[in-house]
């Protein structure tokens, strides 16, 4: 059922959010040792309308699979379709990076290449001329990677297709992130169309915020019942129902645009949203909830003009065009950044290099909270392996792989971001200044390649207020190059690291500590006396990093840019 699917598909983000949700897995399966990856047909079943019934057949309905790369970035992805056992009853239609392999056009070749995060292939699907109410077949979806296997608890990636006619409400997507200011409400109103053969005699409006608490939808409609029970958790959904006969072709919205708000602080969210006939799913599936007590909601027809682009789909018939989501976002002022540099030196010699935390929000930091007292930004450096550290910043302690849990998952997290294996030395340093909007908190490091090093990639974090504004920049990768010493090392030599070319960081790397403690004078970056308590960084320092880190893979963002 596509509904009970939300809460595991909101842990990837939006992307993948989208594929659990109309696809047929019920669970993200648990992450196995070793390289695999995730599979997904986007939909177990598709029902594709006759020819005979005219323009509405002519649309493809697409139909894919998506492959998710949720332990490390894969490499050489492919994904093969057979489509032998539709042969008769439907055609395919390929996207650029597909291309059939037989005269017979039943059979494709895919290349995705390289996935980090969630990669997709599509293909259209539409009905033969002759093809026959109730004929049946399917096509089947094979995926491969050059550096992983698929998960074994991955569901069938093969997809049913039958012909038949009936009402197909399909949703017309909302903007991906919906952004909400503090004390303030957002509005939205979701379009819904016909594109099946047949009237849709009465239908019903699905609202969730999936997580709740922090965001709810009101209005208080008489038609609509509010905390509903969609088996997501907390029950927060939204449910009403419309008299309205909605006949082919057409699209309708609601008249009053439904209200979306959010506590103080609140953490980005999912909103879950669809459409269906009276009697279908979200009926027999959604239960409970208590009527508004104002005027009932009203649907109205949207003209032509004023309709949002509908996305290639066909036939419900079909239940994976009814619903969608997207990600709810409260803008906050509080917003720091990663700022790191490149590395390059020689084998044996010892290099320095500074790492900050950057205030990129419109207000000053303020306490971190359940971190040590005074502490208003945290930065975690973690370094590839081969570079050793001479000295670090009084600032700054040196973390252990082998400590409380949230340093295991920040390793093995920092490990799939990077792809090298297991990283090197884990520093944590607190700022226990504030930083004014556009300040930088700095820490110098002294650092000795001891091997011979090229484009090593580290990982610099930085932890701030848990409503952080851009959780993105708050991590920087930087690359540590080291090439053989030509001789016996000078005890006096000591190169300073810079930027490389590629590098996009705001301010270039000091040739060393200006202030006392290793922190740099002009950022206030912390007190040498504050002892850095350790269940209380182990905590904050170290789970919000990995958060930060998991957040970034999970948005398919990939490694490699600097702050």
């Amino acid at each position: 059922m596509p509904f009970i699917r939300t809460r595991a598909a909101a842990r990837l983000g939006a992307a993948a959010a989208a594929v659990l949700i109309v696809g047929g897995l019920t669970a993200v399966p648990a992450g196995a040792a070793g390289a695999q990856f995730v599979a997904v047909v986007s939909t177990p079943q598709v029902t594709l309308l006759p020819q005979s019934s005219g323009a509405q057949a002519l649309q493809y309905h697409s139909v894919g699979v998506s492959v998710m790369a949720e332990q490390a970035p894969l490499s050489g992805v492919q994904v093969a379709v057979d489509a032998s056992r539709v042969a008769g009853v439907a055609g395919l239609s390929l996207p650029g990076n597909c291309r059939f392999t037989d005269a017979a056009r039943l059979h494709a070749a895919c290349s995705l290449g390289s996935v980090d995060g969630v990669g997709q292939v599509e293909v259209g699907l539409r009905s033969l001329p002759g093809a026959k109410v109730a004929a049946k077949g399917s096509v089947r979806f094979t995926v491969t990677a050059a550096n992983a296997t698929e998960d074994p608890s991955s569901p069938p990636t093969t997809t049913t297709v039958v012909v038949g006619d009936g009402p197909d409400l399909a949703v017309l997507p909302l903007p991906t992130t919906l952004s909400l200011t503090p004390g303030g409400t957002l509005t939205v109103n979701p379009q819904v169309a016909n594109v099946g053969d047949r009237d849709a005699s009465g239908i019903t409006l699905l609202l969730d915020s999936v997580e709740g608490g922090a965001w709810s939808v009101g209005g208080g409609f008489g038609n609509c019942r509010y905390g509903a029970d969609a088996g997501l958790g907390a029950p927060t959904a939204v449910v009403c129902h419309f008299n309205t006969v909605v006949k082919p072709g057409e699209t309708y919205q609601l008249a009053t645009p439904a209200p979306v708000s959010a506590v103080s602080q609140a953490p980005d969210g999912v909103l879950m949203y669809g459409w269906d006939v009276t009697g279908g799913q979200i009926d027999s599936s959604i239960t409970g909830g208590t009527p508004g007590h104002g005027a009932p909601l009203a649907l109205v027809p949207v003209p032509a003009s004023a309709r949002h682009a509908l996305p290639n789909v066909a036939p419900d018939i079909n239940y994976d065009n009814n619903v969608a989501v997207s990600q709810l976002h409260l803008v906050s002022a509080d917003d720091v950044a990663a700022v790191a540099h490149d590395v390059t030196g020689t084998v044996g010699r010892k290099v320095t290099t500074v790492f900050g935390v950057r205030n990129d929000g419109t207000v000053p930091t303020r306490q971190v909270p359940g971190a040590p007292g005074g502490t208003t930004a945290a930065l975690l450096a973690m370094l590839p392996q081969g570079v050793s550290v001479v000295s670090a910043p009084k600032g700054c302690q040196a973390e252990s792989l082998d400590g409380p849990p949230p340093v295991a998952a920040l390793a093995r997290v920092r490990a799939q971001a990077a792809g090298d294996g297991v990283p090197g030395a884990v520093y944590a340093c607190l700022v226990t200044r504030a930083l004014q909007p556009g300040a930088e908190a700095d820490f110098a490091f002294t650092l000795k390649p001891t091997r011979t090093l090229h484009a090593a990639q580290g990982t610099v974090v930085a932890v701030g207020q848990p409503d952080d504004n851009t959780p993105l920049d708050n991590i920087a990768t930087f690359q540590v190059t080291a090439t053989p010493a030509a001789g016996t090392p000078s005890a006096s030599a000591s190169p300073v690291a810079h930027p490389s070319a590629s590098a996009t960081a705001a301010a270039t790397a000091p040739a060393a500590p200006t202030g006392p403690g290793g922190s740099l004078a002009h950022t206030g970056g912390g007190d040498d006396t504050l002892p850095l308590v350790g269940a209380g960084l182990a905590a904050v320092v170290l789970g919000g990093a990995a958060l930060a880190l998991t957040r970034r893979r999970r948005g398919g963002t990939a490694g490699g840019s600097h702050s």
